[in-house]
């Protein structure tokens, strides 16, 4: 079955219903309308132009059924088991009635209070449906990121080179600042961006978006995008702040993802210090949780609160306003486990085989600060893919 674009398809139906019997359930429901659900789609390798619904329930035991519409049974051939069509839903809520007769606790793309949008797939009136036949819906959150969000070995190794290249642009990119400053040559933002992808391309380095470069105000905005047009100038004494992530112009690779900070002059005032210090304390305590958790279970909500803890001590709390770090695989946010319990409460589980960023920030009127590196699970505990992390602020004209 073919892979697609942010997700790393496997299809063993072997795997599958090994996984559903020793998390003591009876199946995997898959259920979309209109590609709605996309990983029930991707998961399935489905075409994205579904119009009616459709159902593939893969049990623990036994062959998968598909329940498909008759105007779209031809999309589903490829799929494995006992094919169902229906016309009218009154066919379709009596089919599913009898596809899962017998089941008591079943896994659909659904999240317990809506904390967890990037599974809770499934619209509310579908799970009163399933419900109504008597069977428990559970998450299928750790399902997911089981079979789809876990690195190959080919994989890890293109994500660990590209780490290696995006690490020797970042620094090409503070020379090329540095150069422009120490020659009293114009330069702003954007300028950098353009550098850096002409890097991007130098290396066969894909990406998505186009990385960040931002000096002093603009840095309080996590997601900055510089202007074509009027993009701020770098100047001495300016704060500056450049995150970049690509991958390697191949099939299936993987995303490396970093920040780094730097300060145009020769000495980095305390005002930036000291935050920049919090920052990386608190990024190094993300680190050192997993280490001292791991091998027990380690979740990304558990690691979020270990590491925004220490910037809440520290005062600055309310300056850190986005999670601690997202899923990384083909896309830059992949669908693994996210390191959160602010903007959702991700109680997925992390497996060897996830990547993932560490990047806490402290954002300030005027000036802002982040630090960005990546976290890979392995069977023997973490490994940090994008080494050297940054200890201090680079004063560029030192």
């Amino acid at each position: 079955m073919p892979k697609k674009k942010g997700f790393k398809i496997i299809f063993d139906l072997s795997k599958i219903q090994e996984y559903l019997r020793n998390e003591k359930l009876d199946g995997w429901l898959l259920a979309d309308f209109h590609c709605r659900n996309n990983i029930a789609v991707e998961f399935l390798n489905l075409p994205a132009n579904l119009t009616r619904r459709f159902f593939y329930f893969i049990p623990a035991m036994g062959q998968p059924t598909a329940l498909i519409h008759n105007i779209e049974k031809d999309k589903f051939t490829h799929l494995l088991g006992n094919h169902i069509s229906f016309s009218s839903y009154k066919d379709l809520e009596l089919s599913l009635g009898k596809i899962l007769k017998g089941c008591q606790r079943i896994a659909m793309e659904y999240s317990p209070g809506g904390r967890l949008p990037y599974i809770g797939l499934v619209d509310a009136g579908t799970i009163e449906l399933v419900r109504s036949y008597g069977v428990k819906i559970v998450s299928s959150a750790d399902m997911v990121s089981f079979f789809t969000a876990r690195m190959t070995p080919e994989q890890i190794l293109m994500h660990k080179n590209a780490a290696f290249l995006v690490n020797r642009i970042k620094d090409d990119a503070f020379t090329y600042i540095k150069r422009h400053l120490s020659g009293g040559i114009f330069l702003n933002e954007k300028m950098v961006v353009d550098f850096i992808k002409r890097r991007f391309d130098e290396e066969n380095l894909i990406t998505d978006f186009a990385p960040i470069c931002a000096v002093d105000a603009n840095i309080s905005n996590p997601h900055y995008e510089p202007p074509s047009d009027g993009s701020a100038v770098i100047a001495r004494n300016g704060l500056i702040l450049i995150d970049l992530w690509a991958k390697l112009n191949q099939t299936d690779s993987i995303f490396a993802d970093i920040t780094w900070m730097a300060y145009a002059g020769e000495s980095v005032p305390d005002k930036y210090r000291s935050p920049f210090s919090i920052v990386v304390s608190a990024r190094n305590r993300a680190v050192d949780y997993i280490k001292e958790k791991y091998p027990q279970p380690v979740f990304g909500y558990d690691i979020d609160d270990a590491c925004r803890q220490v910037i809440i001590d520290a005062g600055y709390g309310n300056y850190f306003f986005h999670r601690t770090g997202h899923s990384i695989l083909e896309s830059v946010h992949g669908p693994g486990p996210n390191i959160d319990n602010l903007e959702t409460e991700d109680r997925r589980r992390l497996l060897p085989g996830h990547l993932f960023s560490i990047e806490p920030g402290i954002y300030l009127e005027g000036y802002g600060f982040r630090s960005e590196i990546d976290l890979m699970l392995t069977e023997s505990g973490p490994e940090i893919t994008t080494l050297p992390m940054q200890i201090e602020i680079i004063p560029l004209l030192a």
